[in-house]
């Protein structure tokens, strides 16, 4: 009678298989920008202002300010760069010197644009997390601008040194 007692608990005994897998994946080295999609402009309020020269801020930004956020998993020293070219009329003439155009980092001293592409910020290692970096942007009148519409692109590049 054992013996059939032992048979009977072998027989309800759950089966097991199992299978096993090596997990592999490779997380690249990088550094990358994300920006909000807007423009940035300048509302020429109370125009010609009492004196030249003087400085517009740009009006359509939340709070004046644009928010660059930068990711970096990388060691080493990276950097965001902002170029803010002259403009120019289709002819090549020049309308707007870059050097018209101020910008500042997270509410730093107020810094000129020149044409080239300029670094704005610096790090070494890793940012951890979207690290935003605050740009706010100012427009130079002398008084002695054409009038028009008048559209500069600026461009942000996140480098890795090497």
């Amino acid at each position: 009678m054992r013996a059939l007692l032992v048979g009977l608990f072998l027989g309800l005994a759950p089966a097991l298989a199992q299978a096993t897998w090596i997990l592999q994946t490779l997380i690249p080295e990088t550094v990358a920008i994300r920006t909000p999609t807007t423009q940035i402009a300048f509302e020429l309020k109370d125009y010609p202002p009492k004196a030249f020269p003087a400085l517009y801020p740009a009006s359509n930004l939340e709070g004046g300010v644009l928010p660059v956020q930068v990711f970096s998993n990388a060691p080493g020293v990276w950097s965001l760069l902002l170029q803010i070219p002259d403009l120019k009329d289709p002819g090549g003439a020049l309308l707007l010197p870059a050097r018209q155009v101020l910008y500042r980092v997270n509410g730093g001293l107020w810094l000129r644009a020149d044409g080239t592409p300029q670094i704005v910020y610096t790090q070494t290692g890793p940012t951890g997390d979207w690290l935003e970096i605050r740009l706010e942007f100012a427009l130079e009148l002398l008084g002695n601008e054409r009038p028009g519409t008048y559209v500069v692109q600026a461009l942000v590049t996140a480098l890795r040194q090497p």
